[in-house]
Formats: C-alpha cells, sequence, structure tokens
C-alpha cells in the first residue's frame, strides 16, 4: 500500500461558472455534486486556474504564470537565452466598441493552415527578432531574445470576453500591442483566410498573448508525483524533479499507479476537461461532461481517499476549496444551494 499522504485534485470548471443555471438546477447528477460540495470542509482559494496553481505548488503570486516557458520545458526544447510568450491563433469579431475572442479550439484549423500562417509571421518578424513556433495546430509559441515585460490574460479566461478590457497590460505593452496590430494586418489580407471566409467559416485573424515569464525556480517542494494531460503541468513537475504521468482514462488506474509507488507525499491531480465547456451557452454540453468526471474520477477517489486516510482536497478554481473527510457522509444537517458552489458569468 502507498504512503501518500495528501491527494490535492485541480478541477478548473467543476463548480463553473456558467451562463445560467435555471435550466439544470433540478438535475439529479447537479443535486448530488451540490449535496456532496455542502458536506465537506470549504475554505477561501483562487478563483483561477493559474492562481491555484501558484497555491499549490508554492509559486510567487506576482506576475503571469509563466506557461509558454513551462511548456517548452515540457517539450525539451527550452532555450535559456530566450523568453518565450504564447501567441495563440484566434479569431476577434469586431461589434463597434467590442472585439469578442474565438478561440483556437473551436476553429478547426487544420494543418497546413497553421503553417503557412506561421511561416508568413516568421517572414514578417524575422528583423524583429521574433520568431513563431508551432506546437500544434491550435498552439503557437513565440520566442524573443528581448525580455517580455508586461501581464497578460491566460487564454481560457479571454474566450467568449470584450478583448478590450483584458489586452497586456505593463511597461512593453505598448510594444506588443504594436505587434499584435501588425499580425492582424497580415493574417486578415493572408490567403488562408481569404479561403476560410469564401467557405463559410471563421477566420484566423488574430493571435492571443499569454503566459509570459522566466521559468519559476521551486525548491523544498513536498510534491512527489504530478498527473495531467497538459504540457504546463509536464513542465511543472520537470522543474520540481518528481513524477509525471500522463491522465490515464479513470480513476481506478489512476488509483493503481498511485498504490504501487513507494513514494510518501503530495500527489496532485489536474484535470482539464471541463475548464474549456463553460465558456459555451449551452450549459448540458458542460453538465455531460461533469457528469463523466464525477462517476469516472471524483466520486471513486473520494471513496478511495476515505478509505485509506488520505488528505483530499479539491480545487475547482471557482474562489473555494473542498476538503473532504471520512465523516462527510454523517453531516446530514449541512445543506446549501446551487448557486452556493456554481457560479455563474
Amino acid at each position: 500500500m502507498s504512503a501518500v499522504s495528501e491527494l490535492q485534485v485541480i478541477i478548473p470548471g467543476a463548480c463553473g461558472p456558467l451562463a445560467e443555471v435555471e435550466s439544470i438546477k433540478n438535475n439529479p447528477v447537479l443535486q448530488r455534486w451540490i449535496k456532496t460540495l455542502s458536506r465537506t470542509r470549504a475554505v477561501a482559494s483562487a478563483e483561477s486556474l493559474h492562481d491555484v496553481i501558484k497555491s499549490v505548488f508554492g509559486l510567487s503570486a506576482e506576475g503571469d504564470l509563466p506557461t509558454a516557458a513551462l511548456t517548452m520545458s515540457a517539450d525539451r526544447m527550452f532555450d535559456r537565452t530566450l523568453n518565450y510568450l504564447h501567441a495563440d491563433p484566434v479569431h476577434l469579431r469586431a461589434d463597434l466598441d467590442h472585439a469578442v475572442l474565438t478561440s483556437s479550439a473551436d476553429l478547426a484549423i487544420e494543418a497546413d493552415e497553421a503553417e503557412q500562417l506561421c511561416d508568413a509571421l516568421n517572414q514578417h518578424f524575422n528583423q524583429d527578432g521574433l520568431s513563431f513556433y508551432k506546437r500544434n495546430n491550435e498552439q503557437w509559441i513565440l520566442s524573443t531574445e528581448n525580455s517580455i515585460e508586461m501581464s497578460t490574460t491566460p487564454l481560457v479566461d479571454a474566450i467568449g470576453r470584450n478583448v478590450k478590457f483584458i489586452l497586456p497590460k505593463g511597461e512593453a505593452s505598448g510594444r506588443w500591442k504594436q505587434i499584435l496590430t501588425e499580425a492582424q494586418m497580415l493574417m486578415h489580407a493572408h490567403e488562408v483566410n481569404m479561403n476560410r471566409e469564401n467557405a463559410g467559416r471563421q477566420s484566423i485573424n488574430s493571435l492571443w498573448f499569454h503566459g509570459s515569464g522566466k521559468l519559476p525556480g521551486i525548491t523544498d517542494s513536498k510534491i512527489t508525483s504530478v498527473c495531467s494531460d497538459q504540457d504546463l503541468m509536464k513542465g511543472l513537475a520537470g522543474q520540481i524533479e518528481c513524477d509525471y504521468f500522463a491522465l490515464p482514462d479513470s480513476a481506478d488506474e489512476y488509483l493503481e499507479r498511485l498504490f504501487t509507488d513507494e513514494a510518501s507525499g503530495v500527489e496532485v491531480l489536474h484535470i482539464s476537461q471541463l475548464e474549456h465547456l463553460i465558456n459555451y451557452t449551452d450549459v448540458n454540453i458542460w453538465l455531460d461532461s461533469l457528469t463523466e468526471v464525477l462517476e469516472n474520477w471524483l466520486y471513486p477517489l473520494v471513496k478511495s481517499a476515505r478509505n485509506n486516510r488520505i488528505k483530499l482536497s479539491l480545487y475547482p478554481c471557482n474562489g473555494r476549496g473542498y476538503q473532504f473527510s471520512k465523516y462527510d457522509d454523517l453531516k446530514l444537517w449541512r445543506q446549501s444551494s446551487l448557486t452556493d458552489h456554481v457560479k455563474r458569468y
């Protein structure tokens, strides 16, 4: 049996925020979930995934979480002489004084489209010392020898929002806004977007800059393993020099590996399945996925934690953390409403 003492589970989106909750408030899956949460010990926590990660991993609270550098380190393509920034392809829909963002995940970008646009960006910005790298069709990273001094908004927090109020800020933000404007002009006129528009598809007409900063220094961490399907978390595990393994299909597979590991300490599990779905106005899409996460992951994890005296904490990135114990089922008097735990935006 493993000597696991603590399991910290990060599931952004497990408690919203949602566009509305009225249509699903009587759903039995959601009612059971709210009843489960109402019997736990709730504590104050961060409201964004990146701030939760900073807290769990003991990182500095100031500035961006350097997701671009961490992602490159996970790829083993990190160069300490360079500075990195996510430059993800997006669609901006302009409407009067609004510009609403659609994520690359919803654009169905094809490989040749991504390659052509990245090549065009590299040709245009090469003289400025900027280089664009296509990790995949949806995620591009920019590198430069110059420092990047600004604060940004993660792409997942920008989806569906008016970007006018969440553009990069800081001492060097003016230069990066100018670079963004040039990139938008280039991409708008590119043949790739002409073809997409003629086919009735949304254009790839902008980039979203986020996740700047140097690799963090992490010392004396108690974390012994990280499990996730995101390279950001793989990069963090590399910084800590702890075990990393890819997210399996279910809690049973995860627990089997956890309990055969001789290491003891704090295990971190990150499930990203729900994070993107909270941006849809059809909340039933989120609810269907929540049902899978609860049945395949959370309820089996809670049961195992209780049976094996493991301290389990859940971070749904909604401003609260939930600590589970074997006595939760005895707290029958505790009740709360859906809106106590599931936020609206």
